[in-house]
């Protein structure tokens, strides 16, 4: 999967969440980190940094429906949060390993 397809599809998941904090989209199905879009990336091109913030960001991300869920909407948002902040250094990530691999 290419890495951009593969970085819409994360924000299109951080965001089905996102909806469902704020009260305007059904809860989302949750999937492990293991099985999204990056993780598909990282099986030809391993890197344990990455895996290891998807594992944090999915975890975060459950743990935000979790709080919603039990009503605890600045818990929720404040890990909302905190997804976004390692779904940006996920990509960042992703694209400085694609260089690196073009280069060499």
């Amino acid at each position: 999967m290419e890495i951009e397809l593969a970085i819409l599809k994360h924000f299109q998941y951080i965001e089905s969440v996102a909806a469902f904090l704020e009260g305007s989209g059904p809860e989302p199905e949750l999937i492990a980190s293991e099985d999204s879009a990056v993780a598909e990336c990282l099986v030809d091109h391993p890197d344990q940094a990455i895996t290891d913030m998807q594992t944090k960001l999915y975890k975060k991300l459950a743990d935000a429906v979790a709080a919603k869920k039990a009503g605890n909407d600045e818990e929720a948002n404040k890990l909302l949060d905190e997804a976004y902040l390692l779904y940006s250094q996920i990509e960042r990530a992703l694209f400085v390993n694609e260089e690196k691999e073009q280069e060499g």
